[in-house]
């Protein structure tokens, strides 16, 4: 059953001019209903958000697992060896 809507008028200084405003019951002033399409959408990116997310971290480890031990290879130097200790021969 629709509602009556109340109309108030009331004079605007600010432009020398009667405004009209109508009064509408909460239900009828919002946006839009917050329905199952709006749920579908969201759980949907959610749901595309934590497979990107869980790609991402399968290829860093994967990378991680490959390049590790190629600059670990590659940085390892031979030390250097220590001087001898003994005698020494000097002409």
């Amino acid at each position: 059953m629709p509602q009556k809507l109340e109309t108030h008028t009331h004079w605007e200084d600010s432009d020398q001019r009667l405004h009209e405003e109508k009064e509408l019951p909460a239900t009828e002033a919002k946006q839009g209903h917050m329905g199952r399409r709006v749920l579908a959408v969201l759980i949907i990116a959610l749901a595309l958000t934590a497979i990107v997310w869980a790609l991402a971290e399968l290829w860093s480890s994967y990378e991680a697992a490959h390049t590790a031990p190629l600059t670990a290879a590659l940085d390892q130097t031979p030390a250097p060896s220590p001087p001898v200790q003994g005698y020494s021969q000097s002409y």
